[in-house]
């Protein structure tokens, strides 16, 4: 397992591809966790349920300000919904992704999204870690081999639950699907 202590992470991949699986088997080594889970499907999980209906600014910043501190690891799905790309972050997102290992939060960041062209930049590009399932679209493919050369062709080759790690150095590799439970 890779230690996610005090790191950003980023997953990515197309519904179905095994990104909410990966989630759960990284929110299971988290000590103290909390999963914003847009589609209630974290069953089991420290979760805040969201409520689709209502204000999603308000509803992140409520929870960056009273539920995150109590966490050592927050982990974000669908995470393009509240920071797409081109839009400037919410004050509270920014603060948290720019200062997520200091106090008063001191604790691991993950963003979930199917594609990283959807996601705000800045939550891409200072990601310690990638995660990233198999993509087919152009723009997600050209985005990857920009950030390292072959990347986003590797990723275009991938079977299906397999994945592609990607560390600090830009360096990546495939890894095999993670055991469902």
């Amino acid at each position: 397992m890779i230690d996610l202590k005090l790191k950003r992470f980023c997953i990515f991949g197309l519904q179905g591809s095994g990104k909410t699986e990966l989630a759960k088997h990284i929110l299971r080594h988290a000590s103290n966790h909390l999963v914003w889970d847009y589609h209630h499907e974290y069953k089991g999980f420290n979760r805040y349920l969201v409520q689709k209906s209502g204000d999603l600014d308000y509803q992140i910043s409520a929870v960056i300000e009273k539920l995150v501190p109590k966490a050592d690891m927050f982990v974000i799905d669908e995470a393009n919904r509240i920071a797409p790309s081109r839009s400037a972050l919410l004050p509270a997102l920014r603060d948290l992704n720019d200062d997520s290992r200091h106090p008063p939060w001191r604790l691991s960041l993950g963003m979930v999204a199917r594609r990283p062209v959807q996601l705000a930049t800045d939550l891409v590009e200072l990601a310690h870690y990638l995660f990233i399932f198999n993509l087919k679209g152009k723009n997600d493919i050209g985005y990857f081999n920009d950030l390292a050369a072959g990347l986003g062709d590797q990723v275009a080759a991938l079977p299906q639950f397999h994945y592609v790690f990607v560390d600090q150095n830009r360096n990546f590799r495939v890894m095999t699907p993670v055991a469902i439970r």
